[in-house]
């Protein structure tokens, strides 16, 4: 309630009990005085008519002149009732009035009883008793007096009331102004407007706060601008990249929550993923100053080539090898167009000069009906997806398969809780010997809500991603190994890289070629090249364990990464399988042809034997066989089909 009105109704209050109080005094006492006025004119009227006309009650003809003195006072109307009776009582004369007066409410009369005063006289001719006049005077006169009293003070009330409300209203005018005045300045101070308050109040009481709050405008004013500067380079550290110049990872998930806070509408776009290959080996072989150097120059690739893009597309640095890029309001076509764009700028940034592709990019759509969780989940997915991809590059909408990481590690438990997989079997086939010189082994797992295949291209991964390829690559050697118990065939089990950098899987490893010594020269193990790059001192060592074990080493993607040509030397493999990127088409590639000619005499020289892999076409196979490359494996010869034991 404001204060205007309980000030007013306070008044109004105290008022009214001031008038009622009055109202109550005032008819008491005019009652008192009116009864006391009519009693003394009733007690003068009877005692001077009562003498007037006392001689005339006993002569025979003076009733009427006695009637004429009564008349004569009656009609003045002061008198309700004025009777004369005789000495035996008989009423002789009587005179009536009535109560009501019309200037008088009737309400009022009722509320307000007014009892008249009865006065008696005898009549006597000075010797003997006439008769008795009775006078009773009339009781409107009263309520007209009383009434009159009444509407004049409330009359007077109204006028009290009026004028003090007025006068209420200016003093709470001049209180309230003041603080008007300052919860409209505290407003403005929250509001970012810190001017003071040019005004003197008129109640002197009220001038510290004007003073305390011009006071707080010039502490807060302070605080703001200093709060202001330490925010901007709070700013700048905690959503900018140093060493880019790119919003970081902070203003990444910051921009990805307002657009799919559904706030606004939100037209579909992608999330770019792109992570670089090189930037551990760039660390490792040259320094971390040559690594920020990488990145710098990775970064200013990125920048140009959004530059080029439409509007709507934003560049983040998300961690120390990865990037996103947020396209907006683009189509998938579009956002294809690009990939391809990006894969190909990327892929000039040869900083090692070995080859190797630059970066690997996934991209997931995106709309308001979609969680950050999901988005992310599903462009992590892609972007592992397409380290699988020779193109580099894959979008989350064409997997079979996008699973949270919840969901993915609840089926590779299940998995390795079943300990089973379906394990097919491919030939390296001799063009020599026309039979196989062993055979790859694939392990193919069922989703056990679906009984579908899970792709291993989704599959490895997100076991990667779990840190539970370890596990995974145990159960395939387990089952490969049993399955050896009643077969003659010599099988391989590629084994990731993550795997090998583990060393518990390693020391089971060990422990379990111990077990199957006699196994052991029938097992193959295929690692990739890029093992030898990233971790090359737990490489090595695995390869040492595993041929005093007896097995055999094949050293898969051959010619992807010509860093890898100084672990050859190290390691002596038995085998090293050419990439299928060099082997296809090959007989129609003569830059293909000199590449893999040159590796095969650099194998040789090692005394390693070499396999092409993805062998496709009997042109490519006799392309091969011209450049000395006699082991061959792909659909030429043979799919890959399930492992059937004793044969």
């Amino acid at each position: 309630m404001k204060l205007s009105t309980q000030l007013s109704v306070s008044l109004l209050i105290f008022l009214l009990a001031v008038f009622a109080g009055s109202f109550f005094i005032n008819v008491k006492m005019t009652k008192e005085y009116v009864n006391e006025q009519l009693a003394t004119h009733a007690q003068d009227t009877a005692t001077s008519l009562g003498l007037a006309m006392a001689p005339y009650i006993t002569q025979e003809n003076g009733q009427a002149v006695a009637e004429t003195m009564v008349n004569a006072i009656f009609d003045r109307g002061y008198y309700q009732t004025i009777s004369v009776k005789d000495a035996s009582g008989n009423t002789l004369i009587i005179r009536q009035n009535p109560n009501k007066i019309d200037t008088v409410p009737n309400w009022f009369t009722e509320a307000v009883h007014v009892t008249p005063p009865v006065k008696n006289t005898e009549l006597n001719d000075g010797w003997t008793m006439a008769g008795q006049l009775t006078v009773q005077s009339h009781p409107g006169l009263a309520n007209e007096k009383l009434w009159d009293s009444i509407t004049q003070s409330a009359l007077m009330f109204f006028i009290a009331f009026v004028i003090a409300y007025l006068v209420l209203l200016v003093i709470i005018r001049q209180i309230t102004k003041p603080l008007e005045i300052v919860t409209q300045k505290i407003g403005d101070i929250q509001n970012q407007k810190f001017s003071e308050i040019d005004y003197q109040p008129f109640t002197k009481e009220f001038s510290f706060i004007t003073l305390a709050v011009n006071k707080l405008s010039r502490a807060v004013e302070s605080m703001f601008k200093e709060l202001t500067a330490r925010a901007e380079q709070f700013k700048a550290i905690a959503y900018g990249d140093s060493l880019t110049g790119l919003s970081n990872r902070n203003a990444f998930n910051r921009h990805m929550n307002a657009l799919l806070s559904g706030a606004a509408t939100v037209e579909e776009g992608y999330v770019v993923l792109i992570r670089l290959t090189q930037l551990a080996r760039v660390n490792n072989l040259l320094g971390g100053a040559e690594g920020d150097e990488y990145v710098s120059a990775a970064a200013k690739k990125l920048k140009l080539a959004a530059m080029q893009f439409p509007d709507k597309v934003t560049l983040f640095r998300v961690s120390g090898s990865d990037f996103a890029i947020l396209m907006e309001a683009v189509s998938q076509q579009e956002c294809e167009k690009r990939l391809k764009s990006l894969s190909d700028e990327m892929n000039k940034i040869d900083f090692l000069k070995d080859g190797d592709k630059t970066a690997w990019i996934g991209a997931a759509k995106y709309s308001s009906e979609n969680s950050f969780a999901e988005v992310m989940e599903k462009a992590d997915s892609a972007l592992l997806a397409a380290t699988k991809l020779d193109r580099g590059w894959q979008f989350a909408s064409e997997l079979t398969y996008i699973h949270s990481n919840t969901e993915w590690r609840e089926r590779l438990n299940n998995i390795l809780l079943q300990q089973y997989a379906d394990i097919l079997i491919q030939p390296i086939f001799s063009t020599e010997n026309k039979a196989p010189c062993y055979y790859e082994g694939f392990a193919r797992f069922k989703d056990v809500s679906t009984n579908t295949d899970i792709p291993m291209s989704q599959l490895i991964p997100a076991s990667e991603r779990l840190h539970l390829i370890p596990q995974v690559d145990r159960l395939v050697t387990s089952l490969v190994v049993s399955k050896l118990m009643a077969s003659p065939h010599t099988v391989a089990v590629n084994i990731a890289t993550a795997s090998i950098a583990n060393a518990d899987f390693c020391q089971w490893l060990g422990g379990y070629l111990l077990e199957h010594k006699s196994l052991c020269d029938r097992l193959a193990f295929e690692i990739e090249d890029s093992a030898i790059i990233y971790y090359r001192e737990a490489t090595l060592k695995f390869c040492d364990m595993v041929k005093k074990a007896g097995c055999t080493i094949t050293i898969e993607h051959f010619g992807d990464n010509l860093a890898s040509l100084s672990g050859l030397r190290a390691i002596q493999p038995d085998f090293v399988k050419i990439s299928g990127k060099l082997t296809k088409d090959i007989h129609e590639d003569k830059d293909n042809q000199l590449f893999v000619s040159s590796l095969v005499s650099i194998a040789n020289g090692l005394h390693i034997k070499v396999i092409a892999e993805l062998v496709e076409s009997e042109l490519e196979s006799n392309t091969l066989s011209k450049l000395q490359v006699v082991y061959q494996q792909g659909y030429h010869f043979a799919k890959p089909t399930a492992w059937r034991l004793g044969k």
